[in-house]
């Protein structure tokens, strides 16, 4: 015999359990379906409900020969209608749990629904002063908008390491569900959310914001039961930058870095929020287009670069002085006034302060110089600043002074330097909570001794104190002995932007580089592309951007794949999200024989007569019984520029397809005899894997579809029925 055996652990109002057991059975099948229905009535009607279920379930076996689906519906639905009062109110949407016997509770939001009582059909929140309730507004209805979004994202790697990572959630409620088991069911849709990292000095920061940003964007969402402004939107998505980068920083990754482009589809809104090299840019279909948003110029920040003594040299900044830096650049990016003079504590007095600026003022003084004469200004301006700073130092205690230069002089972002500053162990090593501990106890020690310092020299004694605490971050963060050399090593590199996630080294202690998102909203037009483009693409125009990818106006992921072969680097991204008025798709344009008679599925539902070209490659994992050779392609990448080719030569003559097919398709359908070359026949939705159906389904008659990638490899299709 089997049984359903139902337990919960409550912890409001009080921490209890809650066991309830179902009849016996003859089979397992039926035990499991009684658990389910014992799970679904306290899910909806609570502790008194799942054991009213349960005294049912017993009562009613004898007379139950076999525990269908069906029955059990029938028994749940009865015990409502006999057990819930009919003035019991019921509040749309999903994800309501029971609270008491008169009020719900969403537990992501903290909104209250009271079924009955005083207050029956209000939505309330505790304050969290007075832990009061008080009445708020009627959850949002969710909309569907008239509006149809299709995304396509790809790269190119031609050489190094794949330093970029594309997300592309086109069913974001789905996903929530599945993935974290939340709710979104107050959102309106198309609810959609796409991201783009692109890695900088190395993948690790993209890679790892590529994996956990539905972590950060869906609990936010969730957290909101009511309708969204659009400015709260914008601030979502900063937000969820902000989280991104709070862990990058913490990470052993620390000096890794990301630009990130985020967006997020709700209705017909579109909210963009991005950091570092980027651009977004609207492309109409009469070959017009708008810019919408794009990241900072390096050059702009340069002011605030300087303030924090980095540099600009061509269009890369540097924190470090290096082998082909002059003069002025070494005086600029010195990290504090002993360095600027090329000073040691112990040579402090006036006399040989001012002998060391003379000889100093020599090097960088701007009317001996025939090339960059701003730099040299700038520079020897620094050096008046440096010689008061020391001239203010000279009668001051000598040991707090010796004590600065040591911190101020501290390389803290090696775990080295941060060690021999806070004199404790500085071996790599994973578990750091008590050496955290011990170099946080160090630092205040040292903090201590350099008080008597800070009305004398307030801007370096701040900056001491940043050092230091940056240092006991350095110990904090976990390192392995064989990952920490190549780790240490990224803060040598120069970047090409003043605004990133991470790159931790140019952040603090001085913030060379910022994380300061921007964003934008859009309300989303049919016969629109929207580009996002991060990283090298972010430089393309808005030229060759229409041009390159003209035949492709319906294909995001052909029009993403032109956008990046335009570009040089070594690894490229762009991503393309095609806009359309729902019910559109299916009417496009296309050219060819003429179409054969729409065919019905016995139930009703529509089915479309496909013919593909199949691209494989050597990355597939799964046998394909259906492939007539091995693909030629060493990567999905190889295989999509193939089928790109031969889709722009299938624009070019559409009457080419069957010898195309023939020439160049992996699949066995090519070997069909006459024009049934490609032939798949009739597909209906739920046939195909999604990414087929999605770009099948959106053709108009005789159209060439989008690049579609699968299990099988990369395929084009074509609708001929």
């Amino acid at each position: 015999k089997y049984f359903a055996d139902f337990h919960a652990l409550l912890t409001k109002p009080s921490c209890r359990e809650v066991s309830v057991q179902g009849p016996r059975r003859d089979n397992k099948a039926e035990a499991i379906r009684d658990c389910e229905l014992l799970r679904k009535t306290f899910d909806n009607e609570g502790e008194l409900g799942v054991k009213r279920m349960g005294e049912s379930l017993r009562n009613k076996a004898s007379d139950m020969p076999v525990a269908t689906p069906e029955v059990l519906e029938g028994i749940y639905n009865a015990m409502r209608q006999s057990q819930v009062a009919p003035e019991r109110l019921i509040p749309p949407g999903e994800g309501w749990v029971r609270f008491n016997d008169e009020m719900l509770w969403e537990p992501r939001s903290e909104v209250y629904f009271a079924q009955k009582g005083n207050q029956m059909g209000k939505y309330l929140m505790k304050d969290a002063k007075s832990n009061q309730f008080e009445s708020v507004d009627t959850p949002h209805q969710s909309a569907e908008a008239a509006v149809s979004v299709r995304a396509g994202g790809t790269n190119i790697l031609r050489q190094g390491n794949k330093l970029d990572r594309t997300v592309l959630l086109p069913e974001l409620k789905k996903i929530a569900r599945l993935t974290l088991k939340f709710p979104l069911s107050f959102l309106d849709s198309p609810a959609s959310a796409f991201a783009l990292f692109q890695g900088i000095r190395s993948a690790e920061a993209a890679d790892w914001c590529a994996k956990n940003f539905h972590s950060k964007l869906i609990p936010l969402l969730a957290k909101k039961i009511h309708s969204w402004k659009t400015e709260e939107l914008q601030k979502l998505l900063d937000r969820v930058l902000t989280d991104l980068d709070a862990e990058v920083i913490k990470s052993p990754h620390a000096f890794s870095g990301s630009s990130a482009v985020l967006a997020l589809l709700l209705g017909d809104r579109l909210v963009i929020s991005a950091v570092g090299q980027f651009r977004v840019v609207l492309l109409f279909d009469d070959g017009s287009s708008r810019e919408l948003m794009r990241g900072t110029d390096l050059h702009s920040d340069a002011e605030r670069i300087e303030e924090a003594r980095g540099h600009i040299r061509k269009d890369s900044l540097i924190r470090l002085p290096d082998a082909d830096s002059n003069d002025a650049e070494k005086v600029l990016m010195a990290r504090n006034p002993f360095q600027v003079l090329q000073m040691e504590p112990q040579a402090l007095d006036e006399k040989q302060v001012r002998t060391q600026y003379r000889k100093m003022a020599l090097k960088v003084h701007p009317d001996k110089q025939t090339e960059d004469a701003e730099s040299f200004k700038k520079a020897f301006a620094r050096l008046d600043g440096a010689k008061e700073v020391l001239e203010s130092l000279c009668g001051a205690d000598s040991t707090a002074v010796a004590d600065l230069h040591q911190v101020l002089q501290a390389e803290v972002h090696t775990r080295e330097g941060a060690a021999q500053l806070l004199s404790v162990d500085a071996a790599p090593m994973t578990e750091t909570e008590q050496l955290a501990e011990d170099a946080a106890k160090s630092s205040r020690r040292g903090i201590k001794k350099l008080e008597k310092l800070e009305h004398l020299v307030k801007a370096e004694y701040d900056l001491a104190v940043a050092t230091y605490r940056e240092a006991v971050e350095t110990l904090r963060r976990p390192a392995s002995k064989e990952a920490l050399p190549r780790q240490e090593a990224l803060r040598l590199q120069s970047l090409s932007m003043s605004r990133a996630l991470g790159v931790r080294d140019m952040r603090f202690p001085a913030p060379v580089v910022v994380m300061r998102p921007e964003s934008v909203s859009w309300q989303v037009q049919r016969g629109t592309r929207v580009a996002l483009l991060c990283g090298a693409t972010a430089a393309l125009t808005d030229q060759q951007l229409t041009k390159s990818s003209a035949a492709f106006k319906r294909c995001p992921r052909a029009s993403a794949l032109r956008w990046c072969q335009e570009m040089s680097g070594n690894s490229v991204m762009a991503a393309c999200l095609r806009c359309e008025t729902k019910g559109e798709e299916g009417q496009g344009h296309g050219t060819g024989p003429p179409a054969k008679k729409q065919k019905t599925q016995q139930g009703g539902g529509r089915s479309i007569f496909m013919r593909h070209i199949l691209f494989k490659h050597q990355q597939l994992r799964v046998m394909d019984p259906a492939a007539r050779r091995e693909g030629a392609a060493r990567s999905s990448g190889e295989a999509e520029a193939k089928a790109l080719q031969v889709l722009q030569r299938l624009h070019a003559e559409p009457n080419s397809f069957v010898k195309l097919c023939r020439e160049h398709s992996d699949c066995a359908s090519a070997e069909q005899p006459g024009t049934l070359a490609g032939h798949m026949g009739w597909v209906a939705r739920g046939e195909q894997e999604p990414a087929m159906e999605e770009a099948a389904f959106a053709l108009g008659l005789n159209e060439f579809g989008d690049l579609v990638v699968t299990s099988r490899g990369v395929h084009l299709i074509q609708r001929i029925g």
